[in-house]
C-alpha cells in the first residue's frame, strides 16, 4: 500500500510538471526587430553643391563691384578679384539656401542595444514610440 502512494505521487508530479513545461516553451518569442524611440534630433544640413547659377550671378556683382576700385592695373585686378570673391559668397549663399532637413532617430532595441537611424525631412516618430525595423527604415509598429 505504501507503494502505491509513492506511485500516485509520482505520477502527479509528472503530470504538473509536463503541464507546466509547455506553458513555459509556447512564450511568445521576442520580436528580434523590435525597439523603442528614446530620442530624435532634427538638423539642417547644406547642399553638398550648387547649380553655378549663385557662383555666376556672385562673379558678376562681385566684377561689377570691383571695377569701381582703383584705375589701370589696379582696377583689373580688383576687378578679378571682386569676381572671384563674388563667385564664391554667391555659391556659399545658394548652397545656404538649398539646406536640407535631416532626422537622427535613436531606437533601443527589445534584444538590447541602441540603434540610431538618419532620416531626410521632420521627425515622424516621438521619444516612447513602439518601432520596427523593417529593410533599414524604421515603422511605428
Amino acid at each position: 500500500m505504501k507503494f502505491d502512494s509513492i506511485r500516485k505521487a509520482v505520477l502527479v508530479a509528472a503530470f504538473v510538471t509536463a503541464g507546466a513545461a509547455p506553458a513555459i516553451s509556447q512564450a511568445a518569442p521576442q520580436c528580434q526587430n523590435c525597439g523603442t524611440v528614446v530620442s530624435t534630433h532634427t538638423y539642417e544640413r547644406e547642399a553638398q553643391r550648387g547649380s553655378g547659377v549663385g557662383g555666376v550671378g556672385g562673379a558678376v556683382v562681385g566684377g561689377l563691384l570691383g571695377n569701381k576700385v582703383g584705375s589701370g592695373n589696379g582696377r583689373t585686378l580688383a576687378t578679378v578679384a571682386g569676381a572671384v570673391g563674388g563667385a564664391y559668397a554667391g555659391n556659399k549663399l545658394e548652397r545656404n539656401i538649398k539646406t536640407d532637413t535631416y532626422t537622427d532617430i535613436r531606437v533601443k532595441m527589445a534584444r538590447g542595444g541602441n540603434r540610431t537611424f538618419t532620416e531626410k525631412g521632420n521627425p515622424r516618430l516621438r521619444r516612447g514610440d513602439h518601432v520596427r525595423v523593417l529593410q533599414g527604415r524604421v515603422v511605428r509598429d
